[in-house]
C-alpha cells in the first residue's frame, strides 16, 4: 500500500500541477483579451472623439461662415439706405432751393406789378400762421426736418 499511495500522489500532484498550469494560461489568455478589448475600447472611444471634435469644428466654421455673410449682406443694406437718404436728402435741398427761387422770382413779380394799395393788404407772415396754423407747422417742420439732415451728414 506504501507504494499505491506515493503514485496517487504523484498523480494527484500531476493533476493539480496541470489543473494549475491550465488556470494559469487561462488567467493569461483572458490578460491579453482584456488587454485587447481595452485597446479596441480606447481606439472606438478615441475615434468617437475625434468625430464629434470635427462636427464640432465644422458646426463652428459653418456658424462662422453665416455670421460673416448676415454682416455683410446688413453691411451693404445700411450702405445702400445711406445712399439712398442721401440722395432724398440732396434731391430734397435741390426741390426746397428751387422753390425758394420760384417764389423769390413771383414775389418779385406780383411786387412790382401791383399797385400801392394791393401791396397794403398784404398780411403778414404772423397773420398768415395765426390763420393756418396747421399747413404751417407742417412747412415748419419739413423745413427743420431737411436743416436737420443736411446738418447732419456734415
Amino acid at each position: 500500500m506504501s507504494q499505491s499511495e506515493p503514485s496517487e500522489r504523484d498523480r494527484f500532484h500531476e493533476v493539480a500541477d496541470a489543473a494549475r498550469e491550465k488556470a494559469a494560461e487561462a488567467e493569461h489568455l483572458a490578460a491579453e483579451k482584456a488587454a485587447e478589448m481595452r485597446r479596441i475600447a480606447e481606439a472606438k472611444a478615441a475615434d468617437v472623439a475625434r468625430r464629434a471634435e470635427e462636427k464640432a469644428a465644422e458646426a463652428s466654421r459653418d456658424a462662422a461662415a453665416a455670421t460673416a455673410e448676415t454682416q455683410r449682406k446688413a453691411e451693404e443694406k445700411t450702405t445702400a439706405a445711406r445712399e439712398k437718404a442721401a440722395e432724398a436728402i440732396r434731391q430734397a435741398a435741390e426741390r426746397t432751393d428751387e422753390a425758394t427761387e420760384n417764389a423769390r422770382v413771383a414775389t418779385e413779380r406780383v411786387g412790382s406789378g401791383t399797385s400801392e394799395p394791393v401791396a397794403r393788404q398784404r398780411y403778414s407772415l404772423a397773420e398768415a400762421v395765426s390763420r393756418q396754423p396747421v399747413p404751417a407747422a407742417v412747412l415748419a417742420a419739413l423745413g427743420v426736418f431737411v436743416l436737420w439732415r443736411v446738418l447732419r451728414r456734415r
